[in-house]
Order: C-alpha cells, then sequence, then structure tokens
C-alpha cells in the first residue's frame, strides 16, 4: 500500500524564521524507488531552495536527528527535484525551504517553507529507541530494549503484535537463557539486581541481588550466575543461582563494564569485551576461576565492539564492526575481507564454516567462508541491517532506514525495519 498525503500541521517551532508560506509543494510522484517534488513560489525574492526530508513516524516536524537537507538548487526558477535515494521507511516527508536575496540584516537570512507532503508505505516498522535486539525463536519474538529508560517493547513479526514493558530501572546487556522448556530474560540492572522475565510472557520469575553496583551483563550456567557491574572493586562476580550465595569475585582493574557470553558446550569458559579491552575467563564446575587473559585491541588495527558471536565448534568469537576474529588465548586470528564496509551483527552456521555479516553502511548482507575467508556472496536488503536473525529458511533483518556515519548504532534513531529475507542457511 502506497499513500502520498499533505500535511498542513502548524510548525511554529521549525518555521522560525518563516512567515507566510509563499511556496507550494504539489503532490509527490512515485516513479518506482523514485520521489520526483514540484512546487510554485509567489515571491520572486527568493534567492535559492533546500529540499528537506524527514524519516519516520515523527515526520517533517521533529526538530530532532531525522531530518536532513538533501539538495540545495541555487536557482529561483528550477521549481522541481527528484530524491533517487529514497530511504527505506514506511514514513517519507518532504519540505521546500525558499532563502530571500536580500535581507535587513546580512547575519540573518529570510526564509519561507512550503507545506509538507508524505510519501506512505505499508513497510513493517518498529518506532522505540533502540539499544540491542534479542530473539526469542520459539515464539517468534523481537525484544527491543532501551537500555538508558529501562523500557522494552515485544513484538511478534508474524503477528505484528506489540505489548510495552518498563522495567523501572536503567538496565544493561540483556540475554536469553534456556532453562528446562522456558526461555528466561536475563536483565541486569542499575540498581545492582537481576531480574528474570519468562522471555514470552514477561512475568517477573526471580530478582537476585547481585551488587551495591549497576549490573552490566549476566549469563548463566546450570546453578551459578556469572554477572559484571560498573566497577573495577568487583568486577566480575560468580553467584549461585540456588542459594542466591556470592561463590567467587574478580577484582582485577580493567574488567569493568563488560559484555560476557558463555562458550556452548563448555564447563564454564566466558568471553568477555568492554570498551578498551577483551577477556577470555576460564571457571571450574563450582564457579571458582582457574585462569584468566586479556588484550587491548586499541593498541592495533583490531578494533572490537561490545556485539560479538561466538563462533560454533570454536573457542573463537567475531566481532563489530571490523568483522576481527579473536581466540580464546585472545589472539588476532584473521578478519573478514570487507573492503569499506562496515559491521553490525552476525550469523553464524550450526558447523561455524559460514558467516553472515550484516552491514550497517551498505544495504547488504555479506556471506563468507570462515575456513578460507572467501567471499561467498551478497544478500541485498532494502535497508541497512543493524541486528539479524534465522528461523526457518528466513533471515529476519531488524534494519534501519539511513545509514549512520560511525561505526556504532545511535538509538535516538528509533525507527527500526523489519525486512524478511527467504534464504536457506545449512
Amino acid at each position: 500500500m502506497i499513500c502520498l498525503n499533505s500535511c498542513d500541521s502548524d510548525s511554529s517551532d521549525i518555521k522560525l524564521k518563516g512567515e507566510n508560506t509563499s511556496i507550494f509543494l504539489e503532490e509527490l510522484v512515485v516513479k518506482e524507488n523514485h520521489v520526483q517534488l514540484k512546487w510554485k513560489a509567489n515571491n520572486d525574492s527568493i534567492a535559492y531552495y533546500r529540499v528537506i526530508r524527514a524519516v519516520g513516524e515523527k515526520g517533517i516536524y521533529d526538530i530532532n536527528n531525522n531530518r536532513t537537507n538533501i539538495t540545495e538548487i541555487n536557482s529561483s526558477d528550477e521549481l522541481s527535484y527528484t530524491d533517487t535515494n529514497v530511504p527505506y521507511s514506511s514514513r517519507v516527508s518532504y519540505e521546500v525551504q525558499g532563502i530571500f536575496s536580500e535581507s535587513e540584516d546580512q547575519y540573518y537570512m529570510k526564509n519561507v517553507w512550503s507545506n509538507a507532503r508524505e510519501y506512505v508505505r505499508d513497510i513493517p516498522m518498529i518506532n522505540f529507541p533502540s539499544d540491542d535486539v534479542i530473539f526469542v525463536t520459539e515464539h517468534d519474538r523481537l525484544i527491543f530494549i532501551n537500555k538508558a529508560d529501562g523500557e522494552i517493547k515485544s513484538y511478534n513479526y508474524k503477528t505484528k503484535e506489540e505489548t510495552d514493558f518498563e522495567l523501572n530501572s536503567g538496565v544493561g546487556f540483556c540475554t536469553l537463557n534456556k532453562n528446562g522448556q522456558r526461555f528466561e530474560l536475563l536483565v541486569p540492572r542499575n540498581d545492582g539486581w537481576l531480574f528474570i522475565y519468562d522471555a514470552n510472557s514477561f512475568d517477573l520469575i526471580e530478582q537476585i541481588k547481585i551488587s551495591p553496583f549497576s549490573v552490566v551483563s549476566a549469563v548463566i550456567k546450570d546453578d551459578l550466575i556469572f554477572a559484571s557491574t560498573n566497577t573495577s572493586d568487583e568486577p566480575v562476580i560468580v553467584i549461585r543461582r540456588s542459594t542466591k550465595e556470592i561463590v567467587s569475585k574478580l577484582t582485577w582493574y580493567g574488567d569493568d563494564d563488560r559484555r560476557l557470553q558463555i562458550l556452548p558446550n563448555t564447563n564454564t569458559e566466558l568471553f568477555s569485551v568492554n570498551s578498551d579491552e577483551i577477556s577470555f575467563y576460564t571457571y571450574d564446575a563450582n564457579g571458582i576461576m582457574i585462569d584468566r587473559k586479556y588484550k587491548d585491541p586499541w593498541d592495533s588495527e583490531y578494533a572490537t565492539s561490545t556485539n560479538f558471536t561466538i563462533i560454533p565448534n570454536s573457542k573463537k568469537f567475531i566481532t563489530a564492526p571490523l568483522g576481527n576474529i579473536f581466540d580464546n588465548s585472545i589472539a588476532y586470528v584473521n578478519g573478514l575481507p570487507r573492503g569499506n564496509l562496515k559491521f553490525s551483527d552476525f550469523i553464524i552456521n550450526t558447523s561455524g564454516s559460514l558467516v553472515y555479516a550484516a552491514c550497517s553502511n551498505n544495504k547488504s548482507i555479506e556471506v563468507y567462508d570462515l575456513s578460507t575467508f572467501r567471499h561467498i556472496e551478497t544478500l541485498k536488503t532494502n535497508a541497512y541491517p543493524y541486528r539479524i536473525f534465522y528461523k526457518d529458511g528466513e533471515i529476519i533483518s531488524v534494519s534501519k532506514p539511513t545509514v549512520e556515519n560511525d561505526y556504532y548504532y545511535d538509538s535516538s534513531l528509533s525507527d527500526l525495519i523489519i525486512e524478511r529475507i527467504v534464504h536457506e542457511i545449512n
């Protein structure tokens, strides 16, 4: 479904320098993926025009970062423009600004604005400022997390059902834990607690006091909870879930603010990454540390971020944004041949032979052979993949309508698109 709408709402918060509208933007004309704009102007003092575009549900009158000056037309006689790079979004809005040739104040350029027009499409989109997304595969559920505000949105990508939840605390890196047949959502909180919810119903199962400090990340292996905090006084804590007793604490400086992941089929080994260091921990079955290795990847070109994926059947992980791979000795193994691509997320097949890398600066998912590091194929997307998941012959891509200028996701950009790509991963 495609709709072209006009919007004449009061926009005094945007049109601070404008007076009576002397530019009329006509109905948009859509041809394939291009949008053509035409307008009329009744003021001969206009020297040139700017075309303003906004992406997302907030529309053209939002004063935040979704407004972009996409072109300047340095002729008062040229009254049309074709946008050939329309963001893939359910709502794209346009407005034309006219700049006057003369002004009484040379430091204050007088301008006027047109009415707004919208290009609306039936594209599944979530409007929620998200820092991360978790996929509950068995329930077709995407969980969007806003860490600072302590809010989550549950979205069933098949039924389109949405539910919002308030956590009443800022949170850290949330993770899933399978406990018998039930999937649990582990929510580490800024108030030092770990809350455990049913990942389908969001009923609160358990709450465990971890630390007087903020809990950044938590994972569970059998009856042991491994949690990281935001302080070097007790950066990693191990607690027995059944008794709530503290089993051990790590006290090395620099291990705070870590995102933890357990290596599958180990008892118990963990990778961790924070803003400037990666580590590998080995614990015994009772939660007592046996060994710790660490490395500062910022000393080299092997930069990492806290979004990383463990490679199955190996003791290695791959990390955004450069696709660098490290092993359990914290040695750099290799990196994906990426050119200027930057990666935001990864899917790895069950054998650990192929990696699907979501590109944050390209509308694609790139596939590589992990044994030869050869590029296999490119899967095209309509927007810029942010998080990618796989189920039943489909890649589910949570994508952004516009590209970002840096390696990391800006949670103030709250519009996310749900793409479903038919592709079999073996």
